[in-house]
């Protein structure tokens, strides 16, 4: 893609992200992230939390993070961001069941965790095209979108089993397969991280915005919590 960069990428206070959604044209495209943006909680995070018995969740989440698979594979998909494919595909086909109880907890979060000042600028301008793009997994977030009660043309996500391919690409790229270049450069891109840098650059009007209500949850807490208390009993 033959981009003009935009280097200079600061954060900037959420008011700014407001304006440029509620001011934006009917032929802007707006691109949303969703983990501790649109969703003020990490999706992924709080799936692996879901897993049940969450003894056993706990044991197979610190198994995988002891055998550390993701540094075994070749590049560019060696490296800690392929992390998360491996702890959610190996808890969800270890724990089956953790599918049906995440459609009951995904409603719940929704409710309670939806980022209002983003859906209320969106609710002001119906016109604008807006695009859901994370490098969480679509069969996490497209359970709790279904409930966010927003509108959106598309959601980009990372799928189940080709999730370690979707991370190892980025965002950029992931975008660049659903939208054209002169629509990529001409949007509004919103997000809480640095790691859509390349996407940021590219974007007519990048905002790196970090929400006051959002929060990232360790997965299983409690679990690690109770055993650290344990420990300490008998040092």
């Amino acid at each position: 893609m033959n981009y003009k960069l935009n280097h200079n990428i600061d954060f900037s206070e959420s008011t700014v992200a407001i304006d440029y959604i509620e001011q934006a044209s009917d032929l802007t495209t707006i691109i949303l992230d969703f983990d501790e943006t649109l969703f003020l909680r990490n999706s992924t995070a709080e799936y692996l939390d879901s897993l049940r018995p969450r003894w056993l969740g706990f044991i197979l989440l610190k198994i995988i993070s002891l055998i550390q698979p993701w540094s075994w594979l070749p590049k560019p998909f060696k490296g800690s961001k392929i992390r998360d494919w491996f702890l959610v595909v190996g808890a969800t086909l270890f724990l089956p069941w953790t599918l049906f109880l995440w459609q009951k907890k995904a409603e719940t979060l929704a409710k309670d965790y939806s980022n209002l000042e983003l859906k209320n600028a969106i609710a002001n301008n119906p016109n604008p095209s807006i695009i859901v793009a994370s490098l969480g997994f679509n069969f996490i977030i497209n359970p709790i979108l279904n409930h966010f009660q927003i509108r959106y043309d598309r959601a980009i996500a990372c799928r189940f089993w080709q999730g370690a391919k979707d991370r190892g690409k980025g965002k950029l790229l992931m975008v660049e397969e659903v939208l054209p270049q002169s629509a990529i450069k001409s949007s509004i891109l919103v997000t809480d991280s640095y790691d859509d840098l390349p996407l940021l650059e590219v974007v007519d009007q990048p905002c790196l915005t970090i929400w006051s209500l959002a929060k990232y949850n360790p997965p299983l807490q409690d679990i690690r919590d109770s055993l650290i208390a344990f420990v300490r009993q008998f040092s």
